[in-house]
């Protein structure tokens, strides 16, 4: 006989099964899922590792191709990776280099360049830092670096810098040509071609400056302002080469009597030069123009169609001023063109100094 209670049981042993089918066919569902989000996990992370290691080498080319030298310095100094231009640079192997003091290696740059070299400092910088060193070489010649520095972190996880060498031998040679080209430019706009004494641009520059200082310091300024007898008929007598020749014989001698530093002597126009003599009163520049008039006269050039003297000769007049802040520097040069003319009108060769009112310019006599 059947126990009634027997399909009942079955019924429920039919749905714990299917209830336990179920529940494990939802639970490979979300294995399956699970598997699919890790496959794409796995998948993300070894194409992002795949693409590190692909930047990591391309870096590792730059590093490695690049044509200025470079290295990586931990903070203490010790070099920890270089390049090979920078084995090129230094001369030396990879393991002559690395895990050596950079200071050590690099050892011209803190010889020659202690005041402006970093790496001549007990500490290496934190931030970008850029600068020049000089390397060096035989024959007394020398090559130039700008070397640039910044911040890192290196492999182990201290921190340090990378330091990268660029040559700019070239550019400081240009430099230094540019530079000198300058002087000589600088040199030629205040030095009278012919004559090779200073010119007019080069007086008025001096005039305006001691006529500052003499402001201040209230010293005595003159001015001896010079010209040729009767040089027109000179040119036109003898001709222009001996006229140019006769210029650079007058300057020279002129020049030869401005024996201070301050002095100068300049050709002002034509055949007319000055001589700028600062702290220098009236008497002492007389007989500095006395001296200049004398010297021309002894160089004994034939001059037949001077009014004269049957020589090359000079007329000179002097003035001289205690600069002040209400006088123009112009008063000078206007006193001495005065005297000059009266040196013209009274016969030539001579000297004569310029007399003007003291009501009019604060005068040293």
């Amino acid at each position: 006989m059947i126990d009634p209670a027997t399909p009942n049981m079955l019924e429920e042993r039919i749905r714990r099964l299917e209830m336990e089918n179920k529940s494990l066919a939802e639970t490979c569902k979300r294995l399956s899922s699970t598997q699919n989000a890790l496959e794409e996990i796995i998948a993300t992370s070894t194409q992002k590792q795949l693409s590190v290691e692909m930047q990591s080498m391309e870096l590792e080319q730059i590093f490695s191709s690049c044509a200025d030298p470079i290295w990586v310095i931990r903070q203490d100094g010790i070099v920890v990776r270089v390049n090979a231009a920078m084995l090129r640079f230094l001369d030396r192997s990879n393991d002559e280099v690395v895990g050596r003091s950079c200071h050590e290696i690099l050892d011209f740059c803190t010889r020659h360049n202690t005041s402006s070299c970093p790496l001549a400092s007990a500490h290496l910088p934190q931030s970008f830092h850029e600068w020049d060193i000089e390397r060096p070489v035989s024959d007394g010649e020398s090559e130039f670096y700008m070397v640039s520095t910044s911040s890192l972190i290196t492999l182990d996880g201290s921190p340090g810098i990378v330091g990268q060498f660029r040559d700019i031998t070239m550019r400081k040679h240009a430099e230094a040509a540019l530079a000198q080209a300058n002087v000589a430019l600088s040199h030629m706009a205040r030095v009278d071609e012919l004559t090779q004494i200073p010119n007019r641009r080069a007086f008025d520059e001096a005039l305006t400056m001691e006529w500052g200082r003499l402001t201040r310091e209230d010293g005595p300024l003159s001015l001896i302002l010079c010209d040729i007898d009767c040089f027109k008929n000179y040119n036109d007598h003898y001709g222009h080469q001996a006229g140019d020749d006769c210029l650079r014989r007058v300057a020279q001698a002129l020049a030869g009597c401005a024996q201070r530093t301050a002095d100068l002597a300049a050709r002002y126009g034509g055949e007319e030069f000055v001589l700028l003599l600062p702290q220098t009163p009236i008497e002492g520049a007389l007989m500095v123009a006395e001296n200049v008039r004398r010297a021309v006269e002894q160089l004994a050039l034939q001059h037949v169609t001077s009014i004269a003297q049957p020589i090359v000769t000079l007329s000179l007049g002097v003035a001289t001023v205690i600069p002040a802040q209400h006088v123009d520097a112009d008063i000078l040069i206007e006193i001495a063109d005065q005297a000059l003319y009266q040196a013209k009108e009274g016969g030539r060769n001579k000297v004569m100094p310029g007399y003007f009112s003291r009501e009019d310019v604060h005068l040293s006599f």
